[in-house]
C-alpha cells in the first residue's frame, strides 16, 4: 500500500466518522439530521468503491457516483434549511430547491444518468450550497460569542463552508476548465474531506451534548409539573372514600 492508497482510506474512515456519530449520539432520531446521514452514507460508500475496498462491477461504480453527485445539492441544502432560522431565507431555499430537482430531471430526461448531466448540475448546486453554508456560518459564528449553543452550529457551518469552497474550485479545475495533468487532483479532494469530516464530526458530537442536556432539562421540567400538580390537588374530605354516605 502506497502513502496516496493510505491517504485515501483515511479519508474513507473520516466519512463513516459523522456517520457513526450521528447513529451512537442518537442524532438520528432527529428530522434536521436525517439529510446529512444519509449525504454521508452515500459518500462513504463511493469511497469504498474508488479505493476498491469494496469490489464491484464498474458500472455499478460509475452509476452509483452519478447518483451520489446528483443527490449531493437536494441533501445538504435540506440540512441547511434545518438549521436556519430566518423564515425569509428557508421559504428562498424551499423554492431553490425545488428548482434544482426539476433542473436535475429535465437534464437526466435529455442526457441520461451521464457525466454531462453531473457538469452541467454540479456547478450551480455547489454555488448554491456554498451560499447558504456561508450566511449559516456568519450567523452562527457570530452568536457562538454570545450563546455556547451555537459554538457545536458554527463548527458544522464552517467544516461544510470550506469542503463546498474548495469542491467548487476543484469543480472547475476538473469539469469545466479540464486542466490536464493536475498533479493528485484526487489527494487533494481526500485531505479537503479529512478536514472537513473532522470538523464536521466535533460538531455533531458538541451538539448531541447540547442535545442530551435540553432533553434532561425537559425531564426533569416534566417531573417537577407533576410534583406540584399533585401537591396542589386538593385532599378528600373525612368520611368519604368515594361515596356519599347515606342519612
Amino acid at each position: 500500500m502506497n502513502w496516496h492508497s493510505a491517504i485515501g482510506i483515511l479519508s474513507t474512515i473520516a466519512l463513516f466518522t459523522p456517520v457513526f456519530i450521528i447513529l451512537a449520539t442518537r442524532l438520528v432520531r432527529y428530522k434536521q439530521y436525517l439529510p446529512l446521514f444519509i449525504y454521508c452514507i452515500l459518500a462513504f460508500g463511493f469511497n469504498l468503491m474508488t479505493e476498491h475496498l469494496v469490489s464491484v462491477p464498474k458500472t455499478i461504480e460509475r452509476y452509483y457516483g452519478i447518483i451520489n453527485n446528483l443527490t449531493d445539492m437536494p441533501l445538504m441544502l435540506s440540512f441547511l434549511m434545518f438549521h436556519i432560522a430566518s423564515s425569509v431565507q428557508v421559504k428562498r431555499m424551499k423554492i431553490l430547491l425545488v428548482a434544482f430537482i426539476l433542473f436535475e430531471i429535465v437534464l437526466i430526461s435529455l442526457y441520461g444518468i451521464t457525466i454531462k448531466t453531473i457538469t452541467l448540475t454540479m456547478g450551480p448546486g455547489l454555488v448554491i450550497v456554498f451560499g447558504f453554508a456561508l450566511y449559516f456560518f456568519v450567523y452562527t459564528v457570530k452568536r457562538s460569542f454570545f450563546h455556547t449553543k451555537f459554538v457545536s452550529k458554527a463548527l458544522m457551518a464552517s467544516a461544510i463552508t470550506f469542503a463546498y469552497g474548495c469542491f467548487f474550485i476543484i469543480y472547475l479545475m476538473h469539469y469545466v476548465f479540464t486542466l490536464p495533468d493536475i498533479p493528485n487532483l484526487f489527494l487533494i479532494y481526500y485531505f479537503i474531506t479529512i478536514i472537513y469530516c473532522g470538523v464536521l464530526s466535533v460538531g455533531l458530537y458538541l451538539e448531541s451534548k447540547r442535545k442530551r442536556k435540553l432533553e434532561e432539562l425537559l425531564l426533569t421540567r416534566k417531573e417537577l409539573m407533576r410534583f406540584f400538580s399533585d401537591e396542589k390537588k386538593p385532599a378528600a374530605p373525612k368520611g368519604i372514600t368515594g361515596q356519599w354516605k347515606l342519612n
